[in-house]
């Protein structure tokens, strides 16, 4: 089993339901409003190191509900109020496109990861991935990261839920193996065994961030 990285790494991130509340189509940055938690939880990671990258699907913009820079100014707004926790976002990739286009940047393809790989030197086996969708987790397998983390806020629930994913009563986080659907490597994968990146649930940012500092992560060696 891959071993988790050592501090410090880079830590992606959803945006909409892991870091912010999920508004549907958020396009007014004065909706923009941090998860409780959230803050503190990227403030620390900042702190220890960890560079943080957010890529986010906004089919918004591909199907005329939002424009790009709708898009750019609740970016912004998110900076903004992530400066107070000492909290920084490196870069940020989106996917404006319509889902019909079929096209690579949108999770879980990894388009969005090559573009940051590219423009930063990355490297996968130092990567994590947390988000609150299936396709995070998906993304970050393909991407060959070392672990992908499904956080319970916003849509995270009931993705963990279809996953019959459920935290141990007064645990922050757990450790899951890899579904049999995703043994194989799916198109697009750039990882030559995605299967080991490891899989957590986590209560929330809070919980995903003391997982990720913790020394080494727990779970499997």
């Amino acid at each position: 089993m891959k071993k988790a990285p050592s501090l410090p790494f880079s830590v992606f991130l959803d945006r909409d339901g892991t870091i912010i509340e999920d508004r549907h189509y958020l396009a007014d940055p004065a909706g923009v409003t941090l998860l409780p938690g959230a803050g503190e939880a990227l403030g620390r990671l900042c702190a220890a190191g960890c560079h943080l990258y957010v890529v986010t699907n906004q089919s918004g913009i591909g199907r005329g509900y939002f424009s790009e820079q709708d898009f750019l100014a609740c970016q912004n707004r998110l900076d903004e109020l992530l400066r107070p926790f000492g909290a920084k976002i490196a870069d940020f990739r989106h996917c404006p496109h319509d889902p019909s286009r079929g096209c690579d940047c949108r999770k879980p393809g990894t388009g969005m990861w090559k573009s940051l790989c590219a423009a930063h030197g990355l490297n996968p086996a130092e990567c994590v991935m947390v988000g609150d969708k299936t396709e995070d987790l998906l993304f970050g397998r393909n991407a060959g990261f070392a672990a992908s983390c499904l956080v319970l806020t916003g849509k995270g629930e009931s993705r963990a839920r279809e996953l019959g994913w459920t935290l141990p009563e007064g645990a922050g986080v757990a450790e899951y193996p890899m579904p049999e659907a995703w043994a194989r490597t799916l198109p697009g994968a750039e990882a030559s065994e995605p299967e080991k990146t490891r899989l957590f649930l986590a209560r929330d940012m809070d919980a995903a961030a003391r997982l990720l500092l913790a020394r080494p992560v727990p779970g499997k060696a």
